[in-house]
């Protein structure tokens, strides 16, 4: 039978040992809970050698033409960057991704227009007003009848010299290929639209 003083002591100890597990615990507990604050540390930058790294560079679109390689042939166009240079970006743009690929001319009107675009954009961009006038040879943005925007992606190549109902964006003219767009008809495709520097 243990004494009074044994009991005692046991009890303090065993007391002591839930008091300091317990707070042994909660010291670990608010350690986890608590967000480290203290700021990352820079990374030291890796020491330059004598290579440069070259940054992707933009297209210069004053620089480049398009060939639009279709069932029939080749089209060569050299784009009216000066006057319509949101709108060369963007078929630059369309064309680089991929978009015109295996495209058909959906819309023929003999003798006066060839019609192509891409289902992949649904979208719309400002009027580009520029010095140029439809005549042949001219690509343009389509657009809705009575809209004041420019389909993003819809374009069409004059035959001959047009009557336009508004204003359309003419961003540039074929320069090589004129009996590829004459023999065009309905459904034919474009295989690919390249952007190559020119010559």
């Amino acid at each position: 039978m243990l004494s009074l003083t044994s009991r005692n002591r046991q009890s303090t100890i065993l007391c002591f040992t839930v008091m300091f597990l317990a707070t042994l615990l909660s010291i670990t507990f608010m350690g986890c809970t608590q967000e480290d604050r203290t700021p990352p540390r820079p990374k030291p930058l890796p020491k330059r050698t004598g290579i440069t790294q070259q940054k992707k560079s933009e297209i210069d679109i004053h620089k480049v033409t398009t060939v639009i390689e279709t069932d029939k042939g080749a089209i060569e166009i050299d784009f009216f960057a000066d006057q319509a240079p949101n709108t060369v970006k963007n078929f630059i743009n369309n064309a680089r991704l991929g978009y015109y690929k295996n495209q058909p001319f959906h819309r023929v009107v003999p003798d006066t227009l060839i019609q192509a675009g891409s289902h992949m954009v649904n979208e719309t961009m400002p009027i580009e007003t520029t010095a140029q006038k439809p005549v042949r040879g001219v690509i343009a943005m389509a657009k809705e009848p009575g809209a004041t925007v420019s389909d993003a992606a819809e374009f069409f190549i004059c035959l001959d010299t047009l009557e336009l109902d508004g204003e359309y964006t003419l961003f540039g003219k074929v320069i090589r290929g004129f009996d590829v767009i004459d023999s065009i008809k309905q459904d034919d495709r474009i295989t690919t639209v390249t952007i190559r520097e020119k010559e």
